[in-house]
């Protein structure tokens, strides 16, 4: 079969990097079948919906896969309707957290745009969908494949034999990210799917499961020389959690320290002891950003972050002993539900006598997200008109409690908070290059930022549920 693997483009927020998953989907396919993908990612919207459907109707694919999230659903949306109008014969196939997790609606409004929707991973159901096609396979046997019937409705089969070890999955193929690594001299890469906490505000429980599979130290370090011959200098592991167990990390370290790369990562605040810490400053990790959202402990709680405010402390201060060989960050979210102008104190005021950090927080805005808690609560309680997502293209902040005037003042309070400490070593984000048509359109990093801060500014007032 001739497949099109495509990732839409948004108008609004893009993911850091290019989407893994194609390259995951790609390396699963492309032995039996001619696989070309296609990443509009951080691409113009209109130009990019243009170029992919000129395409389509010029090469003719057998089948269409559209990876999408509920940031860049109006992109795949714009691609859904006009696929079939090209040639009815082409298969369409939808895969990704959004569709996955709210195929129901997507397919009673796109009955007749779509074929398939594999919910989870595809790496088994989408090469199993294209030979039960091929040879007239049951359906019924694909894992989280939802297809149509004979009375106009779809068939929902379970999530199962989700992949083990994922060490057993083929080296991805991130031929598609070739220029774009090359170019920045970096890579992304992911060790492990799932997440052992389900916090009340993140779908990747619900996506992945919490049953957290890893790959290996071998397979890590394969991946890595991998992307290190297409040009990368660093990488961004995009794991939600990359310490994963301490002995586990301790070994991923001592890979990572003979291939001689710099990467970043993100982690949770536990496990966590200066022996890790040590290691992974000691391999080339240049900066991690640790999962924090808030230090008041009424609002850990109600969120599920199984975690204490001390923990936080803790891995903050071993941090503070290596500066001159990485620098450090949090991930904190303001106006989840229960926020009060008394626990954004609460985290303030703790951070301003307790947090060293070299870079401080990151705070954001809680979006409201198919396949978190937070979303599936508003449902039940009939507080959310769940047709927003085939209305427009907006994702909404949660502002059931409170405005957005003063979700952003919160947000910049909490951007400000901890104490600064100094530091030697570069900041890792630094060391990466504007992208070549940054330059050319925009002139400079700084003007870059500028730009990106006015449509931010747009973005918080535009309206919302």
């Amino acid at each position: 079969m001739k497949i099109a693997l495509v990732y839409p483009p948004t108008s609004e927020l893009n993911l850091k990097g290019y989407p893994l998953g194609l390259g995951y989907l790609s390396a699963s396919l492309n032995k039996q079948h001619e696989v070309d993908i296609y990443n509009y990612n951080g691409k113009e919207f209109n130009p990019s919906i243009r170029l992919f459907l000129s395409t389509v109707r010029t090469k003719k694919p057998d089948l269409v896969g559209i990876s999408f999230n509920s940031f860049n659903r109006w992109g795949a949306f714009k691609l859904l309707r006009q696929i079939k109008k090209i040639d009815r014969k082409i298969l369409v196939v939808l895969g990704g957290v959004h569709p996955a997790t709210l195929y129901e609606q997507t397919f009673k409004y796109f009955y007749h745009d779509l074929d398939f929707i594999i919910q989870s991973e595809g790496e088994r159901s989408l090469p199993g969908l294209c030979q039960a096609l091929k040879q007239g396979g049951d359906l019924s046997t694909i894992s989280g494949l939802v297809y149509k019937d004979k009375d106009k409705g779809f068939l929902s089969n379970r999530v199962f034999g989700l992949v083990k070890d994922l060490d057993e999955l083929a080296l991805p193929d991130y031929s598609y990210a070739a220029e774009e690594i090359r170019q920045k001299k970096l890579a992304y890469l992911i060790t492990s799917r799932g997440c052992p906490v389900n916090c009340s505000f993140c779908s990747t429980s619900s996506f992945w499961g919490q049953n957290v599979r890893m790959n290996s130290p071998e397979r890590i370090a394969q991946e890595v020389e991998y992307v290190k011959r297409m040009g990368a200098k660093r990488i961004f592991f995009h794991d939600d959690t990359f310490n994963l167990g301490i002995d586990r990390t301790i070994k991923i370290t001592e890979v990572l320290k003979k291939l001689d790369i710099e990467y970043a990562i993100s982690c949770r605040v536990t496990p966590v002891n200066e022996e890790m810490v040590a290691k992974l400053a000691d391999s080339g990790c240049r900066h991690i950003t640790w999962g924090v959202e808030t230090l008041s402990e009424n609002i850990l709680g109600k969120i599920n972050k199984k975690i204490t405010r001390e923990l936080v402390k803790t891995a903050f201060d071993i941090c503070a002993k290596f500066t001159d060989k990485m620098t450090t960050s949090a991930f904190f979210c303001v106006g989840t539900p229960g926020e009060t102008e008394a626990t954004i104190k609460e985290t303030v005021d703790y951070a301003n006598a307790n947090i060293r950090s070299t870079h401080g927080a990151g705070a954001s805005m809680l979006y409201v997200l198919p396949g978190t808690k937070v979303y599936s609560d508003l449902i039940k309680e009939n507080k959310f008109d769940a047709k927003i997502w085939v209305k427009s293209g907006d994702v909404y902040y949660y502002t059931r409690e409170h405005s957005m005037k003063t979700l952003n003042r919160w947000r910049k309070l909490v951007n400000h908070c901890g104490i600064k400490i100094s530091y030697t070593v570069k900041y890792f984000w630094d060391l990466i290059p504007v992208a070549l048509v940054q330059k050319k359109v925009l002139g400079s990093k700084r003007l870059a930022k500028t730009l990106n801060k006015v449509k931010r500014s747009f973005n918080l007032f535009l309206k919302r549920y």
